[in-house]
C-alpha cells in the first residue's frame, strides 16, 4: 500500500482530532486585575505568544551558509514557525580531537552542521527559544580518537557528561540522554569492515548511561530516543521491543522523563503506522500508557515525488499528535534541503533524507505553509475585551500570553502563563 493510500485510509480522522485538540490543548482562562493606578474602566487585549508545546526543529545550519543573505533567510524562516531548537552536542563535533572542545567557539576546527553550542544558546536566549540538547550519548557520530574498549570509553563518557552538566545544565532544560540503542546490532554488521567509527557497547550499557545521566543531570528532563524502526515500524503494541525496553527501565526506576519517537520516513508501506491515522493514534495511546510524556523527536517526510503529498502527511501527523494529551513536542529534522545536500562536497546524507526539508532554495514548500497555518492561525488565540468588575475571561490555547491593559492614561503589558498545570484563575497586580 503506497503512502497516499495510507493517508486516505484515515480520511475521517480530522473531526475527531479537532475535538481532542479542543479538549486537551485549550482552557477557560480568567484574569482579575488590581492596582492603585488601575482605571475604573479598561480594556484587556491578549495574544498567545508561545504555545505550551514544543514545535521544534534542529538548527544545525545556524551560520553555516556561505552568504550572509542565506543565513538571514534561514533564521527568518526558522523563527517564523518554531519555538524549540535542537542543540547539536554530537561527540564528534564537541571534541573532534581529545581535549579540543568546541562548545564556546570553533577552536580552529569548522565542522559542517555543527555550530558550537554556545552560539546556538545565545541565539535561543536572544529570541526566547527553548533549547533541547542532542545527544548526550550515541554509539555513532563519535570522534575517531575514541578507543574501542568500553572499559576505556566509560570514564571518558563520564568526563563528557560532567563537562556538559557544568556548562549547560542550567541553560538547557531537556536532553536526549541516549540515542538509537536499537541500531547497534544493524550498524555492527553494516559498518564492521568499512572504517566507520562506532562503538559496540556491552549488555547493560543502557543502565550505565542512565546512572551517569541521573548523576549529572538530576534536575533536567531526560529522553530515551530511538529510531523510526523501533518506535513505529516494529511497533507491536505492548509486545514491541521498544515498549518492553521502556517498561523494563521504568520499572527499575530509571529517569525517563519523556519518550522519544523518531519518525524519518519515505513512501514505503513499512511506514503504515505513521501514515494510517488509526494506527498512529493507537500507537501514541499505547506508549502514553507508560505514564510519560511523548516527543516525536525527529521528523522527516520526503517531498518527492509530491510536495502536495508531503504537506498532507505533515498536516495529518501534526494534527493527530497535537490532539494527544501525552504529546509534548514535535521536532522537524531539517528545515532546508540545502542543509542536506549541498555543492562544495558537503554531503550530510549520513544523518538526513534528501528533499525532506520544508524549504527548497530558500522558498517555503507547501508543508511549511501548513505548519505556519496550523501554529499561527488555526491553533492561535488573541482578542480584546472590556473588563467587567476588573475581570476578563476567554477560552484559549495553553501557553504564554502577552496581556495588555489599556485605560485612561494607563497602559501596561505583562506576560501571563496558562498551562494545564497552572491556576487558570489568576490575580494580576499592576
Amino acid at each position: 500500500m503506497a503512502m497516499r493510500e495510507q493517508l486516505d485510509y484515515g480520511a475521517g480522522y480530522e473531526q475527531e482530532a479537532n475535538r481532542r485538540i479542543e479538549q486537551n490543548r485549550k482552557g477557560h482562562f480568567q484574569l482579575r486585575f488590581e492596582g492603585e493606578n488601575l482605571p475604573g474602566q479598561f480594556e484587556v487585549s491578549y495574544r498567545l505568544k508561545r504555545h505550551d508545546f514544543d514545535f521544534g526543529c534542529n538548527i544545525f545550519m545556524l551560520e553555516q551558509y556561505d552568504a550572509k543573505e542565506e543565513n538571514e533567510r534561514y533564521l527568518k524562516l526558522w523563527k517564523n514557525v518554531f519555538n524549540t531548537a535542537v542543540v547539536p552536542l554530537y561527540w564528534e563535533g564537541t571534541e573532534p580531537s581529545q581535549g579540543l572542545l568546541r562548545y564556546e567557539d570553533e577552536n580552529g576546527v569548522k565542522i559542517y552542521r555543527r555550530p558550537p553550542a554556545d552560539m546556538v544558546l545565545d541565539f535561543c536566549e536572544k529570541n526566547e527559544i527553548t533549547p533541547k540538547g542532542h545527544p548526550l550519548f550515541w554509539h555513532e557520530f563519535i570522534p575517531k580518537w575514541l578507543p574501542s574498549d568500553w572499559n576505556e570509553v566509560l570514564p571518558l563518557i563520564e568526563k563528557r557528561f560532567a563537562e556538559i552538566s557544568e556548562r549547560y545544565a542550567e541553560r538547557i532544560p531537556v536532553f536526549d540522554l541516549l540515542n538509537e540503542p536499537s541500531r547497534i546490532w544493524d550498524m555492527c554488521f553494516e559498518h564492521k569492515s568499512d572504517g566507520y567509527k562506532m562503538l559496540v557497547p556491552p549488555e547493560g550499557y543502557i543502565e550505565q548511561i542512565f546512572e551517569l545521566g541521573e548523576k549529572y543531570f538530576p534536575n533536567n528532563q531526560l529522553i530515551l530516543n530511538d529510531t523510526v524502526g523501533a518506535s513505529f515500524c516494529d511497533f507491536r503494541g505492548i509486545y514491541g521491543g521498544y515498549y518492553q525496553l521502556l517498561e523494563r527501565l521504568l520499572k527499575a526506576g530509571r529517569k525517563i522523563d519523556k519518550i522519544g519517537l523518531q519518525c524519518h520516513t519515505s513512501d514505503d508501506p513499512v511506514y503504515r503506522n505513521v501514515f494510517r491515522a488509526d494506527r498512529f493514534e493507537s500507537l501514541l495511546d499505547t506508549y502514553a500508557g507508560l505514564g510519560r510524556e511523548l516527543v516525536i523527536s525527529e521528523i522527516s517526510i520526503l517531498s518527492q515525488p509530491s510536495e502536495e503529498l508531503q504537506a498532507r502527511a505533515v498536516e495529518q501527523m501534526y494534527r493527530l499528535a497535537f490532539a494527544n494529551p501525552a504529546m509534548s513536542g514535535l521536532f522537524w529534522w531539517n528545515l532546508d534541503d540545502n542543509g542536506i545536500l549541498t555543492i562544495k562536497n558537503r554531503d550530510a546524507l549520513g544523518e538526513n533524507l534528501p528533499s525532506a526539508g520544508l524549504v527548497r532554495n530558500g522558498t517555503p514548500k507547501e508543508a511549511y505553509r501548513v505548519l505556519e497555518r496550523l501554529i499561527h492561525h488555526e491553533w492561535h488565540t488573541e482578542g480584546k475585551t472590556a473588563a467587567q468588575n476588573g475581570q476578563v475571561a476567554f477560552d484559549g490555547f495553553y501557553g504564554t500570553y502577552e496581556v495588555t491593559v489599556t485605560g485612561e492614561n494607563f497602559e501596561k503589558t505583562i506576560p501571563v502563563l496558562f498551562n494545564r498545570n497552572s491556576d487558570l484563575n489568576q490575580l494580576i497586580s499592576l
